[in-house]
């Protein structure tokens, strides 16, 4: 088995798909390396490819009016389709931007018109497709929620713990602003009031949770 096939057959959008109905796509399949901070496409861009992250990941953000601010959507790991759905409509127009966070960031891609046909030809790959939207709009419908009715505190309590148990890299202010639904100023004066608090270890930009149970209060939005 090859390793576009590898990819395919373990990518959560085909789960339950046999190996027979995606060795065609394999078959079309390329690899693409991205630099951190280089764009896959943006918003408005005629989307005429199915773009699945092989390793890295991509950030799918949409700007503010007037372009001052951004939005991350989600970001996607191995293993992820990146704006898949818009990528299974006819005449598919990028409905938001998706950038490279790490370098190297590799995706595997496939032409979109053959892949919607193989798709809508074959029932248990229709079924694995459905059921892999349907999961990420529940993921999306759950990030919009918190990003509306919870406070920056406990956002990025939550990104702490999710993410730095162990020693993290920190993604720049900007990116984490982005990725918290706020401005860098904001998430500068967060990490330092956590850190006075001694709920990190910061330095430069390592992170480490050094107390994971009062960051679990704060995520939960619990106050004293």
């Amino acid at each position: 088995m090859d390793r576009a096939e590898t990819l395919l057959t373990h990518a959560p959008v085909f789960q339950g798909a046999q190996a027979e109905d995606l060795r065609p796509l394999a078959a079309l399949a390329s690899f693409r390396v991205l630099k951190r901070g280089e764009h896959l496409f943006r918003e408005g861009e005629a989307l005429d490819t199915v773009f699945l992250v092989s390793s890295g990941s991509v950030r799918v953000y949409r700007l503010a009016r007037g372009g001052t601010r951004e939005l991350t959507l989600h970001v996607e790991g191995p293993r992820q389709l990146v704006a898949g759905v818009a990528a299974f409509q006819s005449r598919a127009v990028a409905p938001a931007s998706a950038v490279a966070l790490q370098t190297p960031t590799e995706v595997l891609c496939l032409p979109a018109g053959t892949v919607r046909e193989r798709v809508f030809g074959t029932p248990a790959l229709a079924q694995a497709v459905i059921a892999s939207f349907a999961r990420r709009q529940a993921e999306l419908l759950t990030r919009m929620e918190g990003l509306v009715f919870s406070e920056l505190g406990e956002r990025l309590a939550a990104y702490l713990l999710e993410n730095a148990r162990q020693p993290h890299a920190l993604p720049t202010n900007s990116e984490l602003a982005a990725l918290l639904g706020t401005v860098p100023e904001l998430v500068s004066r967060k990490l330092g009031e956590f850190y006075r608090l001694n709920l990190i270890h910061l330095e430069r930009r390592t992170v480490c949770v050094t107390d994971p149970a009062e960051l679990a209060r704060l995520a939960q939005g619990e106050r004293e």
